[in-house]
C-alpha cells in the first residue's frame, strides 16, 4: 500500500528512532483519543511541516463521516490564514497543494460515493479523532470536547474590542 511504500525507503536509524519515541510511553483514556492507536498516528501528524499541522487540525470542525467539499475547505483555510502566502503563487494553488500533500500522507482521503468523486474529501474516524485531539491541545478551532461536531464555518471579523461574533449575531447582521 501507499504506506508501505512511503516508509520503505527509511534508514534503520529512522525506525530505531520511532521505536525509542516517548510517544509509546504516553497514558491516554480511550475517550481522550481513542486509545494507543492515536500514539502511533501522532507520530505522522508529528512528521507535518508546519503549514500542514493547522489545516489537519482544522479538519475536525466537521463531524465523523462528513463529506468535505474541496473547495469549500479550501475557502475556509483561506479565510482562518492557514495558507502560507509564496510570492508569485496563487494561495488557491498552494491550498490544493497542502490537500493533495495530505492526501500523499493518506492523513485525508478522497470522498467515496455517488456524486462525490473527485470534489469531495473525508477523514477516517480515527483521523477524525486525533484531528480533534490535536486541535483541542494546540489550536483554538474548535472546542476539544467529544460533543463537538461543528463550529460557525462563516467568515467574521473582529469587533473593535477584538471579539469575534458567533454565528447567529453574524447571521442578525
Amino acid at each position: 500500500g501507499r504506506v508501505d511504500d512511503a516508509y520503505q525507503e527509511m534508514h534503520t536509524k529512522d525506525w530505531k528512532f520511532v521505536e525509542g519515541s516517548k510517544i509509546w510511553e504516553w497514558e491516554m483514556s480511550a475517550a481522550e483519543i481513542g486509545g494507543k492507536v492515536l500514539s502511533g498516528l501522532m507520530l505522522s501528524y508529528d512528521d507535518l511541516p508546519h503549514y500542514l499541522k493547522s489545516c489537519f487540525a482544522y479538519c475536525c470542525i466537521y463531524s465523523k463521516d462528513y463529506k468535505m467539499e474541496r473547495e469549500r475547505l479550501i475557502w475556509q483555510w483561506l479565510v482562518h490564514e492557514l495558507i502560507e502566502e509564496k510570492e508569485g503563487i496563487d494561495v488557491e494553488m498552494t491550498a490544493n497543494q497542502y490537500i493533495d500533500d495530505l492526501m500523499n500522507r493518506c492523513l485525508i482521503e478522497k470522498a467515496r460515493g455517488y456524486g462525490y468523486e473527485g470534489t469531495h474529501l473525508t477523514l477516517h474516524n480515527i483521523l477524525h479523532d486525533l484531528a480533534l485531539y490535536i486541535d483541542g491541545r494546540e489550536y483554538s478551532h474548535a472546542s476539544a470536547t467529544e460533543h463537538t461536531h461543528h463550529k460557525s464555518l462563516l467568515s467574521v471579523h473582529d469587533d473593535a474590542e477584538g471579539h469575534k461574533p458567533n454565528a447567529l449575531e453574524t447571521a442578525n447582521k
